[in-house]
């Protein structure tokens, strides 16, 4: 019978795979096809290099090395495919394609292909996250004040593929609308016995199937998509998983991330980012909205603390220091709660720190940074490629 229901999952995993991944071919085909072969001016144009170029395509590959506290050294080797489609673009956002496998020092494995497409003088949008991972991680329960002795360490199993298309409203304005849909199979391989995976005893003990369309929207006048010097980017999400699109969980998770770059003096950054939350409907736990990481509240291990509903805001001063050498000093706090309206500073999380950035990718700005954070009886270092927001 067990067999017989694994059986049914992986088939219904396979047909709507296929069927997106079909529309997905079809959607950046169509426009391949139609590109026409000069740029048209457009005041929204977004500076990206200091030099005019023809348009070619750029390749940086790399041997990925990082730190960070849920993966301790990771090692792997990835590439960043950079093009500007069209024939004048002089200057342009560049489209690029990720694409990367890593080991770490945990046993940790991922694999991933995740393109972002600018087409037709930036008005149209394509991306897609394609991710294969088996990932040995913790969980703390839910909640915002769970004690350190609930950790537990599980290994998820887990297939992800994410398409999206968004369209360019008018073209005075950088504001992008579209639809998108997720796809997700996730299976617990490990659990320890006598823990709260083990046992069943919160949502999504055993993993399952993710399916659903989503909305998504955009404004982002950022003058660098690497390295922002000013521009605001904002992005709302709205996620539909239901029974009725394969779907093992009914659930709807909204977000927004508001992001603000402002040059505060010679090559000076100051950024800024408010993050929110909210879901309801019958959430694994997986899915829920988290505190930690190395991009949000740094310095806390990644779900140290995650719940129904988040809120969470932090900001990093940015500044050079020597040529291809720059620093960052940074802060964040955030509050999660089972509903929205119980979010407080009863049950605030705060961490600050500091870093280092070295230009790898001059052209571009694209930097690799060493971040040293800490928070109450906490602390982290985190040594990647690219800014944390």
């Amino acid at each position: 019978m067990l067999l017989s229901t694994e059986n049914k999952r992986i088939k219904k995993t396979a047909r709507v795979s296929t069927l997106f991944l079909c529309l997905f071919l079809m959607f950046l085909t169509s426009d391949l096809f139609s590109q026409k072969t000069a740029a048209r001016k457009d005041g929204q144009q977004i500076v990206i290099s200091e030099e005019s170029e023809p348009d070619r395509m750029g390749l940086t590959l790399l041997p990925i090395v990082y730190y960070t506290p849920e993966t301790r050294l990771a090692f792997g080797l990835g590439s960043l495919i950079t093009y500007r489609f069209g024939l004048v673009f002089k200057k342009a956002r560049p489209s690029t394609m990720f694409v990367g496998a890593i080991y770490t020092q945990l046993k940790q494995f991922i694999l991933q292909i995740k393109p972002e497409i600018y087409l037709n003088d930036n008005s149209l949008f394509l991306a897609g996250n394609f991710m294969a991972e088996r990932f040995p991680t913790k969980l703390w329960g839910i909640g915002p004040n769970t004690p350190d002795e609930m950790e537990e360490v599980y290994t998820p199993q887990r297939f992800l593929m994410e398409v999206g298309l968004q369209q360019r409203l008018g073209r005075e304005l950088p504001l992008y609308l579209g639809l998108k849909y997720r796809l997700e199979s996730t299976k617990i391989v490990e659990t320890e016995p006598g823990k709260l995976l083990d046992q069943d005893l919160v949502t999504g003990s055993r993993g399952g199937l993710l399916s659903g369309p989503g909305l998504a929207a955009s404004y982002d006048n950022r003058d660098n998509i690497f390295y922002p010097n000013t521009g605001l980017y904002l992005q709302a999400n709205l996620n539909w998983n239901n029974h009725f699109f394969g779907s093992d969980y009914d659930f709807l998770s909204l977000q927004f991330d508001l992001r603000n770059y402002h040059r505060v003096g010679d090559d000076q950054v100051l950024a800024v980012q408010a993050l929110a939350e909210t879901n309801t409907g019958d959430v694994p736990f997986y899915r829920l909205p988290r505190l930690g990481g190395d991009s949000l509240l740094r310095g806390f291990y990644n779900g140290r603390f995650r719940d129904m509903n988040l809120v969470a805001f932090q900001a990093e001063y940015r500044f050079p220091v020597w040529k291809r050498l720059g620093a960052v000093i940074f802060g964040a706090m955030g509050s999660l709660a089972n509903r929205f309206r119980d979010i407080s500073f009863d049950n605030l999380k705060y961490a600050a720190g500091f870093g280092l950035r070295f230009k790898i990718i001059p052209k571009e700005n694209a930097n690799l940074r060493v971040d040293l954070a800490f928070g109450p009886g906490t602390y982290g270092i985190y040594f990647k490629a690219g800014e944390s927001f």
